[in-house]
């Protein structure tokens, strides 16, 4: 009987198999993996979206230059349309698992970014690890450059932004979940790399300053070594000073930095700094081993301490908060809508007191 039974579902199991449908799963050789993407707004047309992807072409060789990639762009009145127009002019399935950075035009950043944030937060094949930055002097530019030296596509945007390759005190990376959070959280506001396209290469070295709606400020490249030195305590970083006409140059081994914001007894408020490093001269006229070295840290000191007061006085007068001094205010106070309408009327009149610890380690190799 339970013969019977097996070989009954023998039968019938191949002839339900033969009902169903397909899953939908298309092989690798089907995709076209997406290694970067760009929106902008068209100069005429500002109220659509102008996306641009860049599509990676497999290729059997792995050496620099040989990097092979395909650009399209389309332009539409949202987002997802010009994704799904762009894939009505390719033959295979579009794949964004392993796309990992999204550029914002220039243009769209100072006009309004939300929208283009809840598009890459919202679908579903978008990693929150993939980077995001502003593209100049617009994304379409800077995506389709093919760098010489890139080895496979989107290879050399990857080892910029990552700890992989290059690590510079000018490059702040930015992933997506934590620049959603920070759009979205009360005391703290997003910043984002800027990469500009300078011949063939990608060149990061300024940073933008964003409110919940748009870009408001740019930093320098030295306002934003210092930034990277205060917020993420970038080691390879470098500290300079003019000292009786000459450059002086250190190469930073330690930073730590910490605040407190402190109410005085007229009621104003106060943020008082430390900031603390040591580090090797990098840079430095000979006999410099010979010199008083007390004098050398506190010419240091008031440099350090007057470029960074004037960074912070830039931040406050742009309305913006990206060290989320404000985040920490709503932390140690009691939680309710009067703390944070508090700290709204502190931080425009807050005054900055900045204390810098610069030690110096040794001269270097040579004295």
């Amino acid at each position: 009987m339970r013969q019977n039974k097996l070989i009954q579902l023998a039968i019938v199991l191949p002839i339900l198999l033969a009902t169903l449908s397909g899953c939908g799963f298309k092989d690798i050789d089907k995709r076209f993996f997406v290694v970067a993407a760009g929106i902008d707004r068209p100069v005429n047309n500002p109220n659509r979206y102008l996306v641009t992807l860049k599509l990676a072409v497999p290729s059997p060789k792995i050496e620099p230059g040989s990097a092979k990639a395909q650009v399209e762009s389309v332009e539409a009145s949202t987002i997802a349309e010009a994704v799904r127009l762009i894939k009505s002019r390719v033959d295979k399935e579009l794949d964004f698992g392993h796309c990992k950075l999204y550029l914002l035009g220039d243009r769209l950043s100072s006009q309004y970014y939300p929208d283009a944030m809840d598009w890459i937060s919202r679908r579903r094949d978008i990693q929150n690890v993939a980077y995001i930055a502003i593209g100049r002097p617009d994304a379409k530019t800077v995506i389709e450059m093919n760098p010489p030296t890139e080895r496979f596509p989107g290879n050399t945007l990857f080892l910029q932004l990552g700890k992989d390759g290059t690590e510079s005190a000018y490059i702040v990376p930015v992933f997506s979940f934590d620049f959603i959070r920070k759009a979205q959280e009360r005391g703290i506001d997003p910043v984002l790399p800027i990469m500009n396209k300078e011949k063939e290469e990608y060149v990061i070295s300024k940073l933008a300053l964003l409110n919940k709606n748009k870009t408001v400020a740019t930093l320098s490249p030295n306002e934003t070594e210092i930034y990277n030195q205060i917020s993420h305590h970038m080691k390879k970083s470098t500290v300079t000073a003019t000292i009786n006409g000459q450059s002086l140059v250190l190469a930073v081994n330690k930073i730590s930095s910490r605040y407190r914001i402190v109410k005085e007894a007229n009621g104003s408020h106060i943020l008082k700094m430390k900031i603390y490093i040591s580090g090797i001269f990098e840079e430095a006229p000979l006999g410099v081993y010979s010199s008083n070295w007390s004098k050398l840290e506190q010419k240091f000191n008031e440099h350090y301490e007057a470029e960074a007061n004037h960074l912070l006085t830039k931040i406050q007068q742009a309305e913006v908060d990206p060290f989320g001094f404000g985040l920490r205010y709503r932390a140690t106070h009691a939680g309710s809508d009067q703390t944070w309408k508090a700290w709204l009327s502190i931080y425009p009149q807050l005054k900055f007191e900045i204390k810098a610890n610069i030690k110096i380690d040794g001269t270097g190799i040579s004295d």
